[in-house]
């Protein structure tokens, strides 16, 4: 066991623990690689250190809209706290022996291959269960003694059983709380049996403050503008602000959330040399995936933001002082419409040799 300072590894005093026992992960390479740009925020940071240092026999649910870095934020946590990480995405056709393990043939003999559960229970991990409501009830419920805290015992390995190292962690990742779908955007979320839900504790994980995702921006692409990038975290909050209210008739106005996760995709673009307005990649990176009424709404409000797509775009890169990011629709160019401009002004010229022509063949 040794001893660590969590307001100095998060590097930040307004942690809500300060040190904390922890033993050494046996599995290097189990351990998470940390992303230096990531930003935390406070709140949720706190509820899950909460968690992992005193559990109480209880797991962790992290509920939140899709691509808002529930996984995420567990990784780079363990990551700064060298502590290994077991993960399995789930779905409708999982099984309990996807999380248990298997009889497998390996040169020829046949092995008991442990699963992602058994692993974390045996090495002291941390055991991420991502979509978990849509894996059934049924095969969900081998879990429930286990989520206790009690030992997992392995009939299909003649009856192995196995105890929990003391630093055994369950966190589940899901967009639903475990009573379906409501808002249409995830088909195929379960209900979860109340028995199973009663084990957990409950984070909700919503998109970051616009500050916060203003500070991922910058952290993460340092050569893009930061009058763009204050656009950008604009263009996502109006727009999630209509995803959430906007119903007309019963009907929900955008069909599909956007994302912290499609927010990094435009901004990833819009910072390297391409030759694409943000309308372009707005489109390809959300807009083509909404009906064609939709996507006009979406490219509507790019325009308030970024300014209409027949203009030229201001630039968007520190370094590219003397390009300009051409327009989409027929690649037109600052130099395209300068060359437009000459020649607007070489007709009245055409226009008045041919008048003085056409006056001297009357004189003859």
């Amino acid at each position: 066991m040794f001893t660590v300072n969590l307001k100095k590894i998060f590097n930040n005093e307004n942690i809500i623990l300060d040190e904390c026992e922890l033993e050494p992960c046996n599995l290097v390479e189990h351990i998470p690689n940390a992303d230096e740009n990531y930003v935390f925020e406070l709140n949720v940071l706190n509820e899950v250190l909460l968690y992992l240092f005193h559990p109480f026999k209880d797991c962790l649910y992290l509920s939140g809209p899709s691509g808002c870095g529930k996984t995420t934020l567990i990784l780079q946590i363990a990551a700064r706290l060298n502590w290994g990480v077991e993960q399995i995405t789930l779905s409708n056709k999982c099984e309990s022996l996807d999380l248990i393990g298997h009889n497998t043939l390996r040169k020829g003999q046949l092995v008991y291959e442990y699963g992602p559960l058994t692993r974390a229970m045996i090495y002291g991990e941390i055991l991420i269960l991502n979509e978990i409501d849509l894996m059934s009830a049924g095969d969900l419920a081998v879990l429930n003694d286990v989520l206790e805290g009690k030992p997992l015992t392995i009939l299909a390995n003649n009856g192995e059983i196995i105890k929990p190292h003391p630093q055994f962690r369950v966190v589940a990742t899901a967009n639903t709380k475990g009573f379906g779908d409501n808002t249409g955007f995830y088909n195929g979320a379960r209900l979860l049996n109340q028995a199973f839900l009663d084990r957990w504790r409950f984070v909700e994980v919503t998109y970051p403050k616009p500050k916060v995702e203003l500070q991922m921006l910058k952290s993460a692409f340092p050569k893009l503008e930061e009058e763009m990038m204050i656009k950008l975290v604009r263009f996502a909050n109006e727009l999630r602000r209509v995803i959430e209210t906007g119903f007309e008739n019963g009907v929900r106005q955008i069909s599909a959330p956007f994302s912290t996760r499609s927010l990094l995709k435009i901004a990833a673009i819009l910072s390297i040399n391409t030759k694409y307005s943000v309308q372009k990649i707005v489109k390809t990176c959300f807009a083509l995936r909404l009906p064609s009424v939709e996507q006009e709404y979406v490219l509507r409000l790019c325009n308030d933001i970024f300014g209409h797509e027949v203009a030229v775009i201001k630039k968007t890169q520190k370094n590219n002082l003397d390009e300009h990011i051409p327009l989409e629709g027929g690649d037109v160019t600052a130099n395209d419409t300068d060359e437009g401009d000459k020649k607007e002004e070489e007709k009245p010229k055409k226009r008045q040799k041919r008048n003085i022509k056409a006056q001297a063949l009357e004189a003859v």
